[in-house]
């Protein structure tokens, strides 16, 4: 690769500036486009990762994540290992491909707003009360909470939000998309793992949801608008320098075993 871009949180900028000299004394050119470039290095915590993966997902170019955070799930790297990135420049690398959610809003028959998720989508109360919320599942099953939410994840977003309301750990590799319920009211409701190639509907009742996305800024959802998830037809790539299965990656990060 001989093109690179890289981004960083504001609180990374001496180790972007040091990953780019390295760069630059292996023969590669730092762009700001990411048209123009080959590949995007993140420097930061998993909120710039998805970032930078969203920046590039429209030009299918894959993302290198440095870990500047305190977990770092979506890195390649860590801040100890640049002595890696020869392998980088020289092409010796894995793609680790991780599906994708679309997330619409529909109001009055038409789609105002069209998103790609990587970890999540979040609907959830915007008042400090319980809200009640359906889920449609293909057109023919319906599925109630009465709570503070809904979480779609992906298996990729499994270890996020996912994984702090109770639900199950999913390997990236098995394609699925997780419902979980956020501090149910109703019996009690755990997380269900659907097949990747499900279809999800949300009519909204009232003006107390907000749907949230990959940590975004929530958006304000009208009644009567519908929140329509499913699998989107592209997938998101990450470099991987070096080998470690997903295992020793939940391990090493959260400090424990599964």
């Amino acid at each position: 690769m001989k093109q690179m871009m890289v981004v960083q949180k504001s609180s990374a900028e001496a180790l972007a500036a040091e990953i780019e000299g390295r760069l630059r004394q292996l023969g590669v050119t730092i762009v700001h486009n990411p048209a123009q470039c080959d590949a995007i290095i993140a420097v930061g915590g998993d909120g710039t990762i998805l970032n930078a993966a969203h920046m590039v997902l429209p030009h299918g170019k894959p993302v290198l994540g440095v870990n500047a955070g305190r977990l770092g799930f979506l890195a390649g790297l860590e801040q100890d290992e640049l002595d890696l990135l020869p392998r980088l420049a020289a092409g010796e690398f894995e793609l680790d491909y991780r599906m994708l959610l679309q997330v619409q809003v529909e109001q009055h028959g038409r789609v105002i707003r069209d998103s790609v998720c990587l970890n999540d989508a979040v609907l959830a109360r915007r008042f400090p009360r319980i809200a009640e919320i359906n889920v449609t599942c293909n057109d023919d099953q319906t599925l109630s909470y009465l709570g503070d939410g809904v979480i779609f994840a992906t298996p990729t977003g499994s270890t996020a939000y996912n994984f702090s309301a109770g639900g199950p750990v999913v390997q990236p590799g098995i394609e699925s998309i997780l419902l979980t319920p956020i501090c149910n009211h109703k019996a009690p409701a755990r997380t269900i793992v659907f097949a990747a190639d499900s279809r999800f509907c949300v009519e909204i009742p009232d003006e107390e949801l907000a749907l949230g996305i990959d940590a975004q800024a929530p958006i304000p959802l009208q009644r009567g608008s519908r929140v329509i998830i499913c699998r989107h037809s592209s997938r998101a790539a990450f470099i991987r320098l070096k080998p470690a299965s997903f295992l020793e990656i939940f391990n090493e990060k959260m400090g424990g075993s599964l």
